[in-house]
């Protein structure tokens, strides 16, 4: 847990430091590798808590958050290289975004398939109950 901790506060701290950094003209010569930066760093931080917390509202409250952050991170960039709004970087965030959680959304379910317990022939006999509420009930 610690390493993916660490691996969301660097996606983090990547993200920061291209709001803040003036980038250079190439950007979008090789395959916008500026967009699929974006895309990437945005999935990241959404995919992070949705593995990371255990509390469904939470994990989506987190993730989703990271779209706002996103267009504050093209704003602040805006503000402060003097560059115009790029729609492109922050259409890719969203994305990111959005491939975050559906990501995370796949290895929640994975998760939550492996935990559940596997009946075996003796938890199925008629006489036990512990697998059917309504027996303990008339018990």
């Amino acid at each position: 847990m610690s390493r993916i901790r660490s691996l969301w506060i660097a996606a983090f701290i990547a993200g920061l430091v291209g709001a803040f950094v003036p980038k250079p003209e190439f950007r979008y010569g090789f395959f916008m590798l500026d967009t699929l930066m974006h895309l990437m760093i945005f999935a990241i931080l959404a995919f992070m808590p949705m593995i990371l917390f255990r509390n469904r509202r939470t994990t989506f409250l987190l993730a989703i958050s990271m779209a706002p952050v996103g267009y504050l991170l093209e704003n602040f960039h805006m503000m402060m290289t003097g560059e115009s709004f790029n729609a492109i970087n922050a259409l890719a965030n969203n994305a990111g975004v959005l491939a975050g959680i559906a990501a995370g959304f796949f290895v929640r379910l994975k998760l939550h398939y492996e935990r559940e317990p596997l009946t075996t022939e003796a938890d199925s006999t008629p006489g036990n109950t512990h697998d059917n509420p309504c027996r303990q009930l008339k018990s």
